[in-house]
């Protein structure tokens, strides 16, 4: 047996072929068995695949949920050092940024595991309570 992955307009779907006789291929999709039809294409070598019967369309369920927060300083303070670039992934608890406030090192932790999507501050920037750091995108399961 044979896995993918496809993924299909953002959608991620897990693929198994349990095997192939003649231009029939019976396939797993996310758990769901198919029979479907195979086509070799005209132009070129490729394989153009089409349901061989009556199929209930797939509908796609995404595992995660995504969401967008953004980090905001705690308190009045200055940026010591920003420890991650945009774009870059993070997990949960990870330290983004130390700043200083009140004569105390402070490290600015990830609420969730998720991505950086923009920084808005650089290293020796005062801040205020409640100013915007760092824009965030997590993600949270649904299962």
């Amino acid at each position: 047996m044979k896995k993918f992955k496809f993924i299909i307009n953002g959608s991620s779907f897990d693929v198994s072929v349990k095997g192939i006789e003649k231009d029939i291929a019976e396939i797993e999709v996310n758990g769901t068995p198919f029979e479907v039809e195979i086509q070799k294409a005209e132009k070129d070598s490729q394989l153009s695949i089409k349901p061989a019967g009556k199929v209930e369309p797939l509908v796609a369920v995404p595992e995660k949920n995504v969401f967008g927060c953004a980090i905001k300083a705690p308190l009045p303070g200055n940026i010591l050092k920003i420890m991650v670039t945009e774009g870059q992934l993070v997990k949960r608890s990870d330290v983004l940024l130390i700043m200083e406030s009140m004569k105390m090192e402070n490290n600015i932790l990830a609420t969730e595991d998720g991505i950086v999507k923009k920084i808005h501050i650089q290293v020796g920037q005062t801040v205020m309570q409640d100013d915007t750091l760092i824009d965030f995108e997590g993600h949270l399961d649904i299962k």
